[in-house]
């Protein structure tokens, strides 16, 4: 059944327009938590409209009077706020350390120094739309079955999408300089174009050039988490392994109506 209803989708999309616009799943569910709510079995529909008015009268209090629902603590032990909705989680490391090899170079050279500085890896990364991105220093300390393979990174710029996360830094380099806002990253490749035109912008589907896409960023450049999934499509006749993007959905919007950051 779930597959024969995809067939129609498009096609109810053109009658109806979006799906989240049409579909009964929110309002269906809504009724649930208010049956919930319910604990008296006598005159259940009066009720259930006074819990409805109840959460309306609620709302409305909170987006009037905003202090009467006021954040949770995100700044948790251990962690390190960068302003505007970006917090640096534990763990972390305890003692500055050296790099070498070519994350040592590309450090290096975004800095304009002859030699990389001792930097502090951080394990994970509070984005302003809620999502916790992982950072490679804490993923390679687990099992391989372990490894949260779908938590790659969504970055823009310079116009061009930027994926997966190696590290989060603290450089701490000479002449008092010190930088705690940025993040070494490997890129995908640019998506097949073919793949991307005959999906209709839909299938994105990368390689990983390794280490000679390393960079380093701003963490404020990323965006959101996203997965990179594995596939061998035929291109050309010959099977390659490739990744294709997924993405949470509404990842665009989800700042929305959020009161700007002081600092």
């Amino acid at each position: 059944p779930c597959v024969h209803l995809m067939c129609h989708l498009a096609s109810e999309a053109v009658h109806v327009g979006s799906p989240i616009c049409s579909s009964q799943w929110t309002m269906e569910r809504t009724i649930g938590n208010l049956g919930q709510e319910i604990h008296q079995p006598s005159d259940p529909f009066s009720n259930l409209a006074q819990q409805g008015i109840q959460h309306c009268q609620v709302n409305a209090l909170k987006a009037m009077l905003p202090h009467l629902d006021p954040p949770k603590n995100t700044n948790l032990h251990a962690s390190a706020n960068l302003g505007k909705g970006y917090i640096l989680l534990a763990m972390h490391d305890w003692y500055l350390t050296t790099i070498q090899g070519a994350e040592a170079r590309v450090i290096a050279e975004y800095l304009s120094l002859p030699y990389a500085p001792k930097i502090c890896c951080w394990a994970h990364l509070h984005l302003p739309n809620g999502q916790i991105a992982q950072s490679q220093f804490q993923e390679l300390q687990k099992a391989p079955e372990d490894i949260h393979m779908a938590h790659n990174v969504k970055v823009w710029q310079s116009f061009r999408f930027l994926l997966p996360l190696i590290f989060f830094l603290d450089l701490d380099t000479p002449e008092c300089c010190h930088f705690t806002d940025v993040a070494l990253i490997t890129l995908y490749s640019q998506p097949d174009v073919d793949l991307l035109k005959k999906s209709y912008g839909v299938l994105a589907s990368c390689t990983k050039p390794g280490e000679a896409s390393l960079r380093v960023i701003k963490i404020s450049d990323i965006r959101s988490v996203v997965a990179m999934i594995l596939h061998r499509p035929i291109i050309h006749g010959v099977a390659k392994e490739r990744y294709f993007l997924v993405e949470k959905t509404g990842m665009e919007i989800a700042c929305f109506g959020l009161e700007d950051d002081k600092e």
